[in-house]
């Protein structure tokens, strides 16, 4: 059995001891988990885990690769992935990159090899924590001095939204909705589509005139990363929006697409 390489202390002082794959750096992050079994790429691609470190529940992760449609964002922000089980050897004709691989391209570490049950229930029992991914060889007191000396940022929103609008058009379109991005998902957008929906994606910052000016039949607010208090521009445009237009959000949930424990949606 080969020696472990890597480790993740979260701020408490617990300790998991693993094997690194994907980018070969030190981060730190806040820590959720995810009870899914299936859609792991979609899960690494979700722009609601910007700045989070996601324990995956289910015990054998990537082994179906990572294909090119199956995307929820063109650059991830998830912070990084920890997993019981890590296969590198994928089973899929779709597939066109292993896990690590994409992980390593978008500068995201992982860790494999851990009690991913024991530190579930962790996560469950004591609630999320700043988290540390580092080095076999680093110290519990060096790893606990930054952990306690670093700030988790507040900026996930202005991150991970698009910079400005952009259209996602269907044939034979019967309305015309603009979606207010504070970290929309791809599948959200398709799924509008399908149900003949004209979207226009808008910046989250967006002034209520222009969304105006968009001649709106409705307004779709994105969920994303990070404490919706943080975002005060959504929080006023919405208190304009209310009572104006027809509002709403996250009505599409495949089968891949359940909630996080532990996660803040917008």
């Amino acid at each position: 059995m080969k020696d472990f390489n890597k480790k993740i202390i979260l701020e408490d002082g617990e300790e998991y001891l693993g094997y690194g794959f994907g980018a070969d750096l030190e981060a730190i992050c806040e820590i959720v988990f995810n009870t899914s079994m299936v859609g792991y790429q979609e899960i690494v691609s979700d722009p609601s885990y910007t700045y989070q470190m996601v324990v995956m529940t289910y015990p054998l992760i990537g082994n179906y690769g990572i294909t090119d449609d199956d995307y929820e964002t063109k650059q991830p922000t998830i912070g990084g992935l920890i997993v019981r089980e890590y296969n590198d050897l994928p089973s899929n004709f779709r597939y066109t990159k292993t896990l690590s691989e994409y992980l390593e391209e978008n500068n995201i570490p992982g860790i494999y090899g851990l009690d991913t049950r024991k530190l579930t229930r962790s996560i469950r029992d004591k609630g999320s924590r700043k988290v540390i991914i580092t080095d076999i060889n680093t110290s519990k007191e060096e790893a606990l001095k930054k952990l306690k000396e670093y700030d988790l940022p507040k900026d996930a929103v202005s991150k991970v939204s698009c910079k400005k609008k952009w259209y996602s058009r269907t044939a034979n379109a019967r309305f015309n909705i603009v979606a207010v991005d504070c970290g929309i998902k791809l599948n959200i957008i398709r799924s509008l589509n399908k149900r003949g929906c004209n979207v226009t994606v808008v910046p989250y910052n967006t002034p209520y005139e222009k969304i105006v000016d968009l001649k709106p039949d409705g307004i779709f607010l994105s969920n994303g990363p990070g404490d919706p208090e943080d975002v005060t521009e959504v929080i006023e445009l919405v208190k304009k929006l209310r009572g104006k237009y027809p509002i709403f959000r996250n009505m599409f949930r495949a089968s891949n697409d359940k909630p996080c424990i532990w996660r803040k949606n917008i």
